[in-house]
């Protein structure tokens, strides 16, 4: 063998025992590169109160701590492989004393392994701050977050309304809200539909809940947390106006991905009267743990009577149609509401005409119906069978001059059948009394004679000749204290002559 080829030999002998040597060396290597985890946030923001959202991603199991021994709170939470988005609730946080660690700390996405707390339990939400955090794979640390943790906040109460047959339990979205209600007109709810609150704080779902369907209990305001309190603002006079709580509601629920919660309050309920006004207010009290001082809100609404109203065309309550006929009305139901109403007659041919009317916008309704095939005069009427109530109808086109004609010829009838000379009224009349007097021209007067004194004498009764002295006024006397004409001294003594010459003529 040549000496190239044996230095080629070992040559290619060298190079197969350095790879066999270098591989295994090279292989450890990149895969101990390739083991890595991180936050997807490195500064996540959260309300004290409020449940946090982590997300970590990792190519193998890995260690998230959730705060430092200097913060006097430190979670440790071991993950798996993948991506992992944790749900810190910083109201139940390190209460160890209450609350399970599960409850604590969970996985909305991916798999929690193990929990443990590694800070003494403490008695209250996590206080504002920035606490630390840090995940690692095999004890090697592998990316650093802050948790930024502030004062919540109260920022509003905002009132919706919605139909009475509205499944305000099968509402799981902020969306399904917005399309089943809409807001109150001037205020207003009526009594029976649904009143639904969206109370907009930051804070709360850590002790109410994240999404879905919630113990209404915890809106009562005496527990000292927060609280929903219903107070009528009209009480009647001389007495005590009504009042409930949160914790009475028919239903309490959260939306993920949105700050506050909704309510949502039965108006036919709870002691709720028509013409009620009341005064919602939301208070996270100054002795609440989420808190250094009050939180408050508030929102008016008052409540209004069921009331479905058909506009009139005729004479009073009536309502005239004529052939094709739209009928319309107001109310004060919730747009979205059905309303029945029926044409009904049980006559000899039954009329029965059924139409169901949905509440608009406006809170107006219409329905159309064809009343061609009815006689002209038919009295009918339309019945609100939700609202229990009826009103008249007549068809056009019926005659009414009878009627009419009794009413116009009645007054001279009555004027002509009294006797222009009779002195007595006649009793089927209205003439006056007045008329029953005689007029004078229709009784001779009674005779009178004058004497040579100026005094007038006439009978007291026409058929009575004898005349007696009346006294007859004196138009240059005026008052009452003078004499009184014709009765002076002078006719005093005439008088006695004319007695004594009667007396001596009858002797």
């Amino acid at each position: 063998m040549s000496a190239n080829l044996r230095q080629w030999c070992v040559a290619a002998l060298a190079a197969v025992v350095l790879a066999a040597t270098v591989a295994p060396w090279l292989g450890s290597g990149a895969a101990a590169a390739q083991s890595s985890a991180s936050f997807e946030k490195r500064v996540v923001y959260e309300r004290t109160g409020g449940v946090a959202n982590v997300t970590v991603q990792a190519d193998a199991p890995a260690t998230v701590h959730l705060g430092s021994q200097n913060d006097a709170f430190v979670l440790r939470v071991r993950v798996g492989k993948g991506t992992t988005r944790l749900r810190l609730n910083t109201y139940k946080a390190g209460e160890a004393g209450r609350y399970s660690l599960s409850e604590m700390v969970w996985a909305a996405k991916g798999n929690v392994r193990s929990r443990t707390l590694l800070s003494d339990p403490i008695d209250a939400p996590l206080d504002p701050a920035q606490y630390d955090m840090n995940v690692s794979v095999d004890g090697v640390e592998q990316d650093l977050a802050t948790l930024w943790v502030q004062e919540p906040t109260t920022d509003g109460i905002s009132a919706r309304i919605a139909p009475r047959a509205t499944k305000v339990e099968e509402l799981a979205s902020d969306e399904d809200v917005t399309e089943a209600t809409m807001s109150p007109w001037n205020d207003s709810v009526a009594r029976d539909d649904w009143l639904l609150l969206h109370v907009e704080a930051t804070g709360v779902k850590g002790y109410l809940g994240v999404a879905g369907e919630m113990d209404a209990s915890r809106l009562d305001p005496d527990d000292g947390i927060m609280g929903l309190r219903f107070v009528q603002t009209n009480p009647p006079m001389n007495g005590e106006g009504n009042e409930f709580t949160g914790d009475e509601v028919e239903r309490l629920f959260t939306h993920a991905g949105t700050d506050g919660f909704h309510v949502a309050v039965d108006t036919g309920e709870h002691d709720v009267d028509p013409g009620d006004r009341y005064r919602v207010s939301f208070v996270v009290p100054k002795k609440s743990p989420l808190v250094t001082a009050e939180q408050r809100v508030s929102t008016e609404i008052r409540v209004v009577e069921r009331r479905v109203d058909l506009r009139r065309n005729g004479p009073g309550q009536t309502i005239v149609v004529d052939g094709a006929t739209t009928i319309s009305g107001t109310t004060t139901l919730t747009p979205g509401t059905t309303i029945n109403l029926t044409a009904r007659d049980p006559g000899i041919t039954p009329l029965f005409e059924p139409r169901t009317v949905t509440v608009g916008g406006d809170r107006t309704f219409s329905a159309s119906f064809d009343f061609s095939g009815l006689d002209p005069g038919r009295e009918f009427e339309f019945r609100l069978r939700d609202q229990n109530r009826v009103v008249p109808a007549v068809v056009a086109g019926a005659t009414t001059t009878e009627p009419a004609t009794t009413e116009t010829t009645a007054p001279t009838t009555e004027t002509t059948t009294v006797p222009p000379t009779t002195a007595t009224p006649d009793p089927t009349t209205t003439v006056p009394p007045t008329t029953a007097t005689p007029e004078p021209t229709t009784t001779d007067p009674p005779p009178t004679t004058t004497t040579a004194e100026g005094l007038t004498q006439a009978a007291l009764n026409p058929t009575d000749r004898v005349h007696t002295q009346q006294a007859v006024s004196d138009e240059t006397t005026e008052g009452g204290d003078g004499p009184v004409p014709g009765f002076g001294p002078v006719a005093t003594v005439l008088a006695l002559v004319a007695g004594a010459l009667l007396a001596v003529r009858r002797l």
